[in-house]
């Protein structure tokens, strides 16, 4: 099944880094452009927006559909900027790992990580789920237990040498970390890293309690 931003695979941060915003400025110039394209009829322009389609042919490699819903691309590229920022940091606090796998847009493989990071042996070492979440509720969309469960922790932080992230909106990561929760009830703990990003991703380093 195609993706609107493919799967990226064994490559340096910095190199998918780089294929990662180059797509990520072809998609958002089209659906910048594709903007003019909508009714501007104010009674009906929700309904026409949602169904607007933007052209993404002749695009990067990476592009992987030729069309996509406008409405779709808000998040997707919301996702994808957050990806680009995680990546961002990760590439300065582990160089010299490599991008097993990245994903922006697209399902993770069975067992992984919307960004999974290996050393050059294939030893995993870093796991990262990555989200653009809108709200200062925690239990959003049931959004935090998805995470903690695709990063291998439903019931305990594993001891294993793996480094779990979670990267997501200062707005999220502030209701996820917040004094309130019933911590005493839980087996984890956040450990928040302010990136100094531009648009403030944090990356919330999941530990044992």
């Amino acid at each position: 099944m195609a993706h609107v931003i493919e799967t990226i695979q064994d490559l340096s941060p910095n190199a998918a880094l780089k294929l990662l915003r180059v797509t990520h400025a072809f998609i958002a110039a089209r659906a910048t452009a594709a903007q003019g394209a909508i009714n501007t009829d104010i009674d009906h322009w929700g309904m026409a927006a949602k169904r607007m389609s933007v052209d993404l042919r002749g695009g990067p490699d990476l592009v992987g559909k030729p069309a996509e819903k406008f409405v779709e691309l808000i998040n997707i590229l919301a996702t994808t900027e957050r990806t680009i920022e995680a990546l961002e940091w990760l590439s300065k606090s582990y160089a010299k790992l490599i991008v097993r796998e990245c994903h922006s847009s697209t399902s993770d493989f069975e067992g992984g990580n919307d960004i999974v990071l290996t050393d050059s042996d294939g030893t995993l070492r870093v796991r990262c789920e990555v989200c653009d979440v809108v709200s200062s509720n925690p239990g959003q969309n049931g959004k935090e237990k998805k995470d903690l469960k695709n990063l291998g922790c439903s019931e305990m932080v594993p001891n294993d040498d793996v480094d779990r992230y979670i990267a997501t909106s200062e707005e999220f990561a502030a209701a996820l970390t917040g004094s309130k929760r019933k911590w005493s009830n839980m087996h984890y703990r956040y450990k928040s890293i302010a990136t100094g990003l531009p648009q403030s991703t944090v990356m919330l380093a999941v530990v044992a309690e």
